[in-house]
């Protein structure tokens, strides 16, 4: 749960929220990314489907996020598929976040970072690539 202060009191916000704004993010590069298991695997059907419904938790280890003093920080770990530019991918799903996160939250995350775990084609080729803003 994250806390904010206003004048008018205190709001808390589920997880939930942030995990829906980064799908929703990678979800708006029209199949040219996916989120994947920061140790760069395939989420498993199921879990990925409940997950989804809300009943299991898989996207914990593809979506990190943390607050201190500067603010709300984003980790996103994705695949990108050949052919497709990874600073066009990364860009679109940073500034997603950041516009998104500004509309849902008042205020914009401190840091946003993509970590592109590998490419596909047939197989996964992988790779690691940091991408902050």
């Amino acid at each position: 749960m994250f806390k904010k202060e206003t004048k008018l009191g205190d709001i808390l916000l589920n997880e939930d929220v942030i995990y829906r704004i980064v799908a929703e993010a990678v979800d708006s590069c029209e199949g040219k990314a996916e989120i994947l298991h920061y140790r760069g695997k395939y989420m498993n059907m199921v879990p990925g489907i409940a997950s989804k419904m809300n009943l299991y938790d898989e996207e914990n280890g593809s979506i990190q996020f943390s607050e201190d003093d500067e603010g709300l920080k984003i980790r996103v770990f994705i695949i990108v598929h050949f052919g497709a530019s990874i600073k066009n991918v990364t860009a679109k799903i940073i500034d997603y976040i950041y516009e998104y996160t500004e509309k849902m939250l008042g205020e914009k995350p401190a840091k946003v970072t993509v970590m592109v775990t590998g490419t596909i084609s047939r197989n996964i080729a992988k790779r690691h690539i940091e991408v902050s803003r």
